[in-house]
């Protein structure tokens, strides 16, 4: 498996040697429900044409409750801060149709906190097609672990406090530690170091075999 120094395709920088399971070659085809053909890989720079219509396959309400507001389309600047990732500060991962419209259904990403080097935003988009299928539940595994192999043990979730969803697949893994609150957000943290991972890794053996090899 190539380190990041070796070869970057995350994007323009390149940051300390590290081989990590989830690299820019992490990308594998599962089967989901109804026996529906998916493939989840790393967010590439090539991912940005899913992305971007990814948005036309989302109501208002859910663009509201991912974005804290309207949103359209992207802008140029967006999508390039979006797709070209560094890979160890800035990670996603995205999951796509293998047949029909081909499309992209859902990004989970973490971008590191510049204050708190052990720390690291999330936000997590489905469109409405795959919502409440339990989709978000296997995201949010799948960054837990990227997260802990890149040196990050607490995650941040800033949402809409109408925002149900999010809260219950945050208390699904652990037990957050409320930061901010107020009528127009809410802010919680979740500290990895209390998340049993020999669980996550389990479930996640169950729809892909190859994180038997997991260390």
């Amino acid at each position: 498996m190539r380190s990041f120094k070796e070869q970057n395709k995350f994007g323009r920088k390149k940051h300390k040697v590290k081989k990590l399971f989830f690299s820019p070659e992490f990308k594998v085809e599962f089967q989901w429900k109804d026996g529906l053909s998916l493939r989840v890989g790393s967010v590439l720079p090539e991912s940005r044409h899913k992305i971007s219509n990814g948005l036309k396959d989302m109501s208002s309400v859910s663009i509201r409750n991912r974005f804290l507001g309207s949103k359209k389309e992207f802008s140029e600047k967006e999508l390039q801060y979006l797709t070209i990732l560094d890979g160890w500060n800035h990670y996603a991962i995205g999951v796509e149709e293998c047949e029909g419209k081909c499309r992209g259904v859902a990004v989970i990403r973490l971008v590191r906190s510049h204050q708190f080097k052990g720390e690291a935003e999330v936000a997590i988009t489905i469109i409405d097609d795959f919502q409440g299928k339990g989709l978000g539940s296997v995201l949010m595994d799948l960054i837990i672990l990227a997260a802990m192999e890149r040196e990050i043990h607490r995650l941040s979730f800033t949402f809409l406090p109408q925002n149900e969803a999010i809260q219950k697949l945050i208390r699904k893994v652990g037990t957050p530690l409320i930061g901010t609150q107020t009528h127009d957000f809410v802010q919680l943290y979740l500290n990895l170091k209390t998340i049993d991972t020999k669980k996550i890794k389990s479930n996640l053996e169950k729809i892909f075999p190859l994180f038997a090899q997991f260390q």
